[in-house]
């Protein structure tokens, strides 16, 4: 029994949200690791940025909460945790539990050295790795790919696209983007392999610097969200896998906390269009 509590771990009402979306195996010795121990460990690290084998001794050891971490990745249970919350953050605010749409952007950030998949963004004169996202119009997390930083993001929209042009959207039928996807070859693409159109959000004439466009805006909330776990102002992952799983728990974290806030986060407000 854990005596250490941190500002990071789960209340019981959202480790309730969790724990019946996490298998349980039949057969074998009977689990000696709690799996909410574990899943505080891993959002400790997610938003303190420490590194795994700094984990406090009141969390199961470094190579426990790994190889639970390495599991849940691989075997999609990360991916079925965020998209039940999504759904469930979605039917909370009045929504229908599938989008009908979005927004797609990038964001450049720094990458440790050593690791899959990194370059130089000339743009953002960063160099890292590119995390490619399509939220909906709450910013929630849709789909997350991620690439070097130096690649072009009309080229490899694909990447993230791909993965939203199944069954599971139906009711999907416009993304916004700004002019970075003005690209015929993307749109080719979307047009042969998906039942959505993307809509490129032009700036203003004569407007310069940073301005708030309207549709567009909310991917640029999305990122600030992310940003406030530490690990992922710089990616340290050595894997692509690993590196999208940890944006998904990010969110994962952010969806329990609307669903269930804390005395240290503000209430979610939803926003009265569709």
């Amino acid at each position: 029994m854990r005596t250490q509590r941190y500002p990071s771990d789960v209340t019981d009402e959202q480790w309730a949200l969790v724990e019946p979306l996490i298998p349980v195996y039949p057969g074998g010795r009977p689990r000696t690791t709690s799996t909410r121990d574990v899943l505080d460990g891993v959002f400790y690290l997610l938003r303190t940025g420490c590194p795994w084998r700094f984990l406090p001794k009141e969390f199961p050891p470094k190579s426990t909460t790994w190889r639970y971490f390495d599991e849940w990745r691989h075997n999609g249970t990360l991916d079925a945790i965020h998209d039940a919350l999504r759904e469930k953050v979605r039917r909370h605010g009045g929504r229908e539990p599938t989008p009908s749409a979005g927004s797609i952007d990038t964001q450049s950030v720094p990458a440790s050295e050593g690791g899959e998949a990194r370059g130089y963004d000339a743009h953002k004169k960063v160099n890292g790795r590119k995390r490619h996202v399509v939220v909906d119009t709450l910013g929630l997390l849709v789909a997350v790919a991620v690439t070097a930083a130096s690649d072009d993001d009309g080229t490899r929209a694909p990447a993230v696209l791909a993965k939203i042009t199944g069954e599971g959207f139906p009711r999907l039928r416009r993304l916004w983007a700004d002019s970075k996807y003005h690209n015929h070859g993307l749109y080719a693409w979307v047009a042969q392999h998906a039942g959505y159109e993307i809509e490129v959000v032009r700036r203003p004439d004569g407007e310069t610097g940073w301005v708030k466009l309207p549709k567009r805006w909310v991917v640029e909330r999305t990122f600030a969200w992310l940003k406030r776990c530490r690990r992922l102002t710089v990616d340290r992952e050595k894997t692509i896998r690993s590196s999208e799983a940890m944006v998904r728990l990010a969110m994962i974290r952010l969806m329990l906390r609307r669903l269930h806030p804390t005395n240290d986060e503000a209430p979610f407000r939803y926003r009265k269009s569709s």
